[in-house]
C-alpha cells in the first residue's frame, strides 16, 4: 500500500505547528504593540503646542528670579504688581513692527517676592515710529513713581546685537546689558523680559497716540513628525510580518521534506517490485 503526499494545510493543523503559529503570534503582537507606542511617539512629537499661553498666571508661578526662562513659560501672559524705578527708563532702537523699524520704550519694574527682597524685570512698555517721541515719553516716565497691576508676556532674554556691541546704538532687550545700566540694583533679577499686554497707565497717558502698544504674538512651535520614529515603527511592522513568514516558511520546509519522503519510498516501493517482478520471469 503506497501513502499519500501530505497536503500543506494537514502539515499546518498539526498540534506541533500551531503551538509554533501561537508563539509567533505572539511574537507578532509584541512587535505590533512597540510600532503603534513608535507611531504616538512621532505623533505626540508631531503635534502642535497645545498649552494655553494667552491666560494670564501669575508671574511667580512659572518663573523665578535668577533662573532661565522655561519652556512651560516662554511665550507666557503673565501678571504681577510691579513698581517702576523711575530713574530706568530708556530707549532701545531697531524694534520692527508692522514691516517699520522703530524704538521702544521701556522700563525696570521692581516684582515683590514671596519672602526677601523684590527682584527686577525689565519690561517693554510701548513702540514709537519716531525715536525723538519716544525719548519725550521716557523723560516725562522719569518724574513718575507709581505700583501698578501689570498683564505681559513673558519672553527670553536676548543676545546683544552688533550696535549693542560697538555702543553706537542700544538694540537687545538683553539682561546681562541692562543690569550694568540700572540704578541701585541688589543683584536680583528674572532671565527674561516682559512685553505690556498694553502700555501702563502711566504710559498710556503720555502717548497721545503717538506710539502703539507693542504687538507680541503667541509662540509659534513647529509641528512636524518625527521621522525616525516613523522609521522605527516600519521596522517593528516589519519584524511582525517576518514572524508570520517564518512559520510559513517552517512549514512549508515540513511539508516538502514530508513529500520528498514519500516520493522516496514510493521509488524505493517501485523499484522493489520491478526487482521481484524480474525474479519470477527468471
Amino acid at each position: 500500500m503506497t501513502s499519500t503526499a501530505p497536503t500543506f494545510k494537514d502539515v499546518a493543523t498539526r498540534p506541533r505547528w500551531i503551538g509554533v503559529l501561537a508563539l509567533c503570534i505572539l511574537v507578532a503582537g509584541v512587535f505590533a504593540l512597540l510600532g503603534q507606542w513608535q507611531i504616538e511617539r512621532a505623533v505626540e512629537q508631531g503635534q502642535s503646542d497645545q498649552r494655553d499661553t494667552e491666560t494670564a498666571v501669575p508671574l511667580e508661578s512659572v518663573a523665578e528670579p535668577v533662573s532661565t526662562l522655561t519652556t512651560e513659560a516662554g511665550g507666557r501672559m503673565v501678571s504681577f504688581t510691579g513698581t517702576w524705578v523711575a530713574d530706568d527708563f530708556d530707549t532701545l532702537a531697531g524694534r520692527k513692527q508692522h514691516d517699520a523699524v522703530g524704538t521702544w520704550v521701556i522700563g525696570r519694574a521692581l516684582v515683590e517676592q514671596p519672602a526677601g527682597e523684590p527682584a527686577s524685570l525689565p519690561v517693554a512698555i510701548a513702540w514709537f515710529a519716531d525715536a525723538g517721541e519716544a525719548e519725550a515719553l521716557v523723560d516725562e516716565l522719569r518724574t513718575a513713581d507709581a505700583t501698578q497691576d501689570l498683564v505681559a508676556r513673558l519672553m527670553p532674554t536676548e543676545a546683544p546685537t552688533m550696535g549693542d556691541l560697538r555702543g553706537d546704538t542700544r538694540e537687545a532687550m538683553s539682561v546681562a546689558a541692562l543690569i550694568n545700566e540700572w540704578q541701585e540694583w541688589n543683584g536680583l533679577v528674572y532671565g527674561s523680559y516682559a512685553i505690556l499686554d498694553e502700555p501702563s497707565a502711566a504710559a498710556s497717558a503720555a502717548l497721545d497716540g503717538a506710539g502703539e502698544p507693542i504687538v507680541s504674538a503667541p509662540p509659534e512651535v513647529d509641528a512636524q513628525l518625527n521621522v525616525l520614529n516613523i522609521f522605527y515603527a516600519i521596522e517593528w511592522i516589519a519584524f511582525m510580518l517576518f514572524a508570520f513568514y517564518l512559520w510559513y516558511r517552517l512549514v512549508k520546509d515540513a511539508h516538502e521534506r514530508e513529500i520528498e519522503a514519500v516520493e522516496d519510498a514510493q521509488a524505493e516501493a517501485a523499484a522493489a517490485a520491478a526487482g521481484s517482478g524480474e525474479s519470477v520471469r527468471r
